[in-house]
């Protein structure tokens, strides 16, 4: 294929990449770059299109344009360059295989455990998109098309503590059990409202016997599912383990009209916990089939958080580099949950996910076959919740139990897991 072809079919990409996600058509030609027509999250879908259209994965795309993306002309002439032709679709199980899933994820014996209760708290105070463009200064609309985002809530003068002992209790009082009952709780957060002693405070607020442990876990956005995988353990030596998530990113992550102030409107605050039991406790309880964890440190630099000169932190990320990995990564834990469980993908009821920016759901259900309304995210309206971005998004929905769900995330680290729930054994 000629090069002049090569543009023309890399242009239709990405026309049909900004139709998908609502932006208006653009006027490009070969002197289009693609910083000016694509998102980090659009750039990820459109490299897999791309890769698509060769019969390739996009490891082989990556590698043929040296990872540089300038123009629509210069990424024709590279793709042109490195020999590559047009071939056969590959199928989206086979996208990224020579990176995909080590055999060394964490894989142990099972005890018993159920998912009893799940309860999400948002703090009162929502900060529309409209307000926070206007404090990067940047123009109307730009954080809805940028990341997806339409609002996220801020805990302001609530307490945060208060907030996710709440949760608690609620998840107590759907599974009809008393503090007494819980032998262990788990609290992680990415962002804490409490720099030491978080768990200690919120067991004393719950009112737990003095005898039941107060753990904090770490794993950022894949904190949640660190917890889970934690309580799974710990139920082969008791009833019940309460996992808390309390995010408070407000109050370390500034906005301001830079760069690190941009990447901080990605996230907002939020509290949520579940209820996890050795034996079905309610009706509603779901069995956790299975559960697994993975971790690739040698990715960490792709997203960092620096302590900043003045008040608070700066969150630093290579945006493409990090977007494609996440999708891809998530896409793949849930793959290796459902292959361990003889599943196909194509049987679960859906798929609960964690959300970098309100993009990355519709980019997950695409990579793993599924239509959009099966991949369920609360990001859209909330921002990037970090580890309480699964319990949200379940909460905020009432699922059939009749057919298994996966919940997936991916975080800092880079650490990634997925959880399969059923309601049979």
């Amino acid at each position: 294929m000629s090069s002049h072809a090569i543009v023309a079919r890399l242009l239709d990409r990405l026309h049909q990449v900004r139709e998908l996600l609502g932006q208006e058509l653009l006027a490009a030609d070969a002197n289009t770059r693609f910083v000016d027509a694509l998102d980090s999250m659009g750039f990820v879908e459109f490299l897999a299109l791309v890769a698509e259209d060769y019969g390739v994965p996009v490891e082989t795309i990556e590698q043929a344009a040296g990872r540089r993306y300038g123009s629509v002309g210069e990424f024709a002439a590279a793709l042109d360059a490195a020999g590559l032709s047009f071939g056969h679709n590959i199928p989206p199980q086979a996208r990224s295989a020579s990176d995909g899933i080590p055999a060394s994820a964490f894989r142990t014996q099972k005890a018993s455990a159920w998912l009893a209760a799940t309860a999400a708290k948002l703090p009162a105070n929502r900060q529309p998109a409209s307000a926070i463009n206007a404090l990067l200064h940047r123009p109307p609309g730009w954080l809805e098309e940028h990341a997806g985002i339409e609002a996220r809530y801020l805990w302001g003068e609530d307490d945060p503590l208060d907030a996710a002992a709440h949760t608690a209790q609620d998840c107590l009082r759907q599974a009809e059990l008393s503090p007494s009952a819980v032998g262990a709780l788990l609290v992680t957060s990415e962002a804490p409202p409490l720099l030491t002693g978080l768990a200690a405070a919120l067991h004393a607020r719950l009112g737990l016997p003095t005898g039941s442990a107060a753990l904090e876990i770490g794993g950022a956005c894949t904190g949640f599912l660190s917890a889970v995988w934690t309580a799974q353990h710990l139920l082969s030596d008791m009833a019940a383990v309460l996992v808390i998530a309390i995010e408070a990113p407000s109050r370390w992550l500034p906005l301001s009209p830079t760069p690190v102030g941009e990447a901080a409107a990605l996230f907002g605050d939020a509290a949520a916990a579940c209820l996890l039991t050795a034996q079905s406790v309610c009706g509603n309880s779901l069995y956790l089939r299975d559960i697994v964890l993975g971790t690739d440190g040698a990715a960490g630099p792709l997203l960092r958080v620096e302590m900043a000169a003045g008040r608070g932190a700066e969150l630093h990320m290579d945006g493409i580099a990090l977007a494609h990995r996440a999708v891809r990564t998530m896409a793949e834990s849930v793959q290796n949950v459902c292959t361990r469980n003889s599943l196909a993908v194509d049987q679960l009821a859906s798929v609960i996910a964690h959300g970098g920016n309100g993009r990355m759901p519709a980019l997950l259900a695409r990579r793993l076959d599924l239509r959009p309304q099966q991949v369920h995210s609360e990001t859209t309206r909330t921002g990037n919740l970090g580890s309480t971005s699964l319990p949200v998004a379940w909460s905020a929905r009432t699922p059939s139990a009749s057919h298994p769900v996966v919940w997936a995330a991916v975080g800092a680290g880079l650490q990634w897991g997925a959880a399969l729930f059923d309601a049979r054994t």
